[in-house]
């Protein structure tokens, strides 16, 4: 277990993404223009007419293999969250369609049906990501 801590928010971003938009594009950009190199998604909200994700599909074998979904039709996210560390997006999305929750990491391919609006908290603090033995990247920084 790793707490990092120390950091101070510099400031918030607003992002609003229109109909036909792409959610991790459009975040993507914002982190270009904002110039936003260590932050953290904290809340998205909005409606899809398409999702991309996947899940971590556990198995005997490491490294785990990833499952993909795409789903289509009226959907609506319930949350979008994660982190930014230099400048690479790390984010969750948790959505529903009917009476259906379901969620993964956010994959291209998450197209706005009427809009979404996305909170990023831009860091002062530096963090960073290294692989593990596993080959997966996790979080570092400077710990508390």
């Amino acid at each position: 277990m790793r707490a990092i801590g120390g950091g101070q928010i510099e400031e918030t971003v607003a992002v609003a993404l229109d109909p036909g938009e792409d959610v991790l594009e459009g975040i993507a950009g914002a982190i270009q223009d904002q110039g936003i190199v260590h932050g953290a998604v904290v809340s998205g909200v909005g409606s899809l007419s398409k999702i991309s994700y996947h899940i971590v599909d556990p198995g005997d074998e490491k490294p785990w293999k990833d499952t993909y979904f795409v789903r289509e039709g009226t959907i609506e996210v319930m949350a979008v969250q994660g982190l930014i560390v230099n400048g690479q997006p790390h984010l969750h999305i948790t959505a529903s369609q009917g009476d259906k929750a379901f969620g993964g990491h956010l994959e291209p391919g998450c197209i706005i049906l009427t809009l979404a609006e996305i909170l990023i908290l831009k860091l002062e603090q530096p963090l960073e990501r290294r692989r593990n033995d596993m080959g997966y990247e996790q979080l570092y920084g400077e710990e508390a």
